[in-house]
């Protein structure tokens, strides 16, 4: 088939979620893509709405050597499956997300001598860019600072385009219509509680601490909140005995994230790359708490880089506490000067046509036939 483009990448939504903005809009420019995930991210939701998705057994990156042949036999059978594929389906291109997942396609590639393509979403590169980073085509970061790690003469080519944003997240939603949504059009000011992809034990637990600690102070608030899938349930059951003044609309997971995103006055965070790109569409404040056990704890150096663009206000994970969040929350809300500024420098940090500059770029550096 004509234009076969094979973007692979998986583990977690921040791999998954720019390979699905990109599968869009090579889609859309009439190419054929292919997106290859592991067989454990069936579970993402977004998912669902790729009509041309499979799935494979990559391997884990196991660091104790006595994984090493189970890791080796299904390495190998990941990466024989993946140049059946390419021969059968006549891939002219491989792009890697990032993530375990992506290895075994990159690797066959390689093999097949077609190129390589490589997305990396944080400031710093994750374990396949450095490995694969000679061998690449070219290399598309989200930050300017991921080239101070990867200069190198033999590296081809380093583009700073932006994270690819998936095309529902960047439609315009009138705030109104997205209040009425969560049923928050009583509520002054909304808060939006987001921890990534998995969701984040420490997001839930700090914000049940500030509702519970300091509820007058949450009159006339909403609260979209997203627990992630493990959470939800003790925090719906937790929620249901406390005593608060705000509105809540809590869900294990936001399949509609630019209501969310147009209802907002603020967001309290994760790190990841995804997330902050979509918030800095959106133009959204933010509160940022990064994973402290993030590979190279890369979810830091992507909140300072929007710490130091006035965009966001950083609070360690050890020290987010509701004694410690809620009043630098509670300043912000009341202040809307403060609030506007910080949502200007957001948005001088988007990069909304990532995905389709990386498109246009790779077809025209592949020669693909629409």
């Amino acid at each position: 088939m004509k234009g076969t483009v094979l973007i692979s990448g998986g583990g977690t939504g921040g791999h998954i979620m720019p390979g699905i903005a990109l599968y869009e809009e090579f889609k859309s420019k009439g190419y054929n893509p292919v997106l290859l995930v592991g067989e454990g991210d069936v579970k993402f939701s977004s998912l669902q709405s790729i009509d041309n998705v499979y799935t494979y057994n990559a391997p884990t990156m196991w660091k104790n050597i006595f994984n090493l042949p189970v890791f080796t036999v299904q390495f190998i059978s990941a990466l024989l499956w993946t140049m059946r594929f390419i021969t059968k389906n006549n891939v002219s291109a491989v792009i890697g997300m990032g993530g375990y997942v992506s290895a075994p396609s990159l690797v066959a590639a390689l093999l097949k001598k077609i190129p390589v393509y490589l997305c990396e979403q944080n400031v710093i590169p994750g374990m396949v860019t450095n490995v694969f980073a000679k061998r690449a085509k070219a290399i598309f970061t989200t930050f300017e600072a991921t080239s101070g790690y990867l200069k190198s003469e033999k590296i081809h080519t380093i583009l700073c385009t932006g994270n690819p944003v998936r095309k529902q997240v960047l439609q315009h939603v009138e705030r109104d219509a997205a209040l009425k949504r969560f049923n928050m059009m009583h509520c002054k000011k909304v808060i939006l509680v987001i921890g990534g992809s998995q969701g984040a034990l420490k997001l839930n637990e700090l914000m049940y601490d500030m509702l519970t600690q300091f509820p007058e102070s949450f009159a006339d608030t909403g609260i979209i909140w997203s627990t992630g899938t493990y959470s939800y349930e003790q925090f719906k059951d937790k929620l249901q005995n406390v005593t608060h003044r705000a509105s809540i609309f809590l869900a294990p997971y936001i399949l509609d994230v630019e209501n969310s995103y147009a209802a907002c006055d603020i967001a309290i965070s994760r790190a990841g790359a995804g997330v902050l790109m979509e918030l800095a569409a959106w133009g959204i404040p933010s509160i940022l708490i990064p994973y402290p056990y993030a590979a190279k704890d890369h979810q830091k150096k992507n909140a300072m880089e929007f710490v130091k663009a006035q965009a966001a206000e950083i609070v360690e994970n050890s020290h987010a506490t509701a004694q410690k969040v809620a009043p630098l929350l509670f300043d912000l809300l009341d202040n809307d000067t403060l609030r506007n500024k910080m949502s200007a420098r957001a948005r001088s940090l988007a990069r909304t046509n990532a995905a389709e500059d990386i498109v246009t770029y790779i077809a025209k550096d592949c020669d693909l036939k629409q």
